[in-house]
């Protein structure tokens, strides 16, 4: 385990109509969260939670919208703007003060860490104040930030991490690079993990349950049949989601008319669905 950074929480997704992404999401069959605003920072989100794997860790895919730029600090302007998509992925630390200090030393030219409290009102119960300290992102080949829970517990209400599609985990980060080797190489330094080669060409590390994977162009064409956008020497790609029945997933997909490709054992949704971010959905176990 890194001695800095315990997994890979969550993944900061913009979009620019946070109701018509959740729309979209809820078409997919993943139950979004009420909407939370972090007033302080000028910023509303609604999350997708999953069951987290690394214990006082959570698991989910974050859509965030701008709600008043004048408040964005600076850190996030250019994560909150441009193309929808994964805008930058959200690790976990246990002491995120440590981390600071340690990552600093080594280099990573990260503020100190931002306190944040914010409001989640939930309809028929009220409010709850989820609080965590955070450091906002820094220039890396693949945008990244890290956080400390304060009340993680709020995340992992049952109701919220059961979905119509039987999503149980968001198992990685997809991810496309020019030069999969160092950007793959940059987070292994930064998790102290080895990274691995799949068979299906991608290079992946982890600090913890869930995985970054990197392909090159052609590796990315070659598995999902989308030819990645010209842009960034990196850029994110979309994410692998575990279902309990790929089966289950297929009527309700299909009951929706949600464009999908059925590749026998995994089942592609491309970015006009799920703004912006390709999700490749497998079963649970396989």
């Amino acid at each position: 385990m890194s001695q800095d950074i315990d997994e890979l929480d969550h993944l900061l997704t913009y979009v620019q109509d946070l109701d018509a992404a959740a729309q979209a999401y809820a078409r997919l069959g993943f139950r979004p969260t009420p909407l939370s605003d972090i007033t302080s920072m000028g910023i509303v989100n609604r999350l997708i939670p999953m069951r987290p794997r690394t214990p006082g860790a959570a698991n989910f895919i974050e859509l965030m919208a701008v709600r008043d730029a004048s408040r964005l600090p600076d850190a996030m302007r250019p994560i909150l703007s441009g193309r929808q998509g994964i805008k930058s992925m959200v690790m976990m630390s246990r002491d995120v003060a440590a981390t600071h200090a340690r990552l600093t030393e080594r280099g990573y030219p990260f503020a100190p860490p931002a306190h944040i409290r914010r409001e989640w009102a939930i309809p028929g119960e009220g409010s709850v104040w989820p609080e965590f300290d955070v450091l906002l992102p820094i220039p890396a080949p693949l945008a990244f930030n890290v956080c400390q829970y304060h009340n993680v517990e709020l995340y992992l209400r049952e109701d919220w991490l059961e979905h119509p599609n039987g999503a149980q985990h968001m198992l990685a980060c997809l991810a496309v690079s020019s030069d999969p080797a160092a950007t793959i190489g940059y987070f292994a330094k930064l998790f102290g993990r080895e990274a691995r080669r799949d068979a299906d060409g991608g290079q992946a590390v982890s600090p913890g349950a869930t995985d970054l994977v990197v392909y090159d162009p052609q590796a990315f064409a070659e598995r999902y049949g989308i030819t990645p956008a010209q842009g960034a020497d990196a850029r994110f790609a979309g994410y692998r989601v575990a279902v309990r029945s790929l089966a289950d997933l297929r009527g309700l997909l299909a009951r929706n008319q949600v464009a999908h490709e059925d590749a026998g054992e995994r089942i592609l949704v491309g970015p006009d669905a799920a703004c912006g971010n390709l999700i490749e959905f497998v079963e649970l176990g396989v």
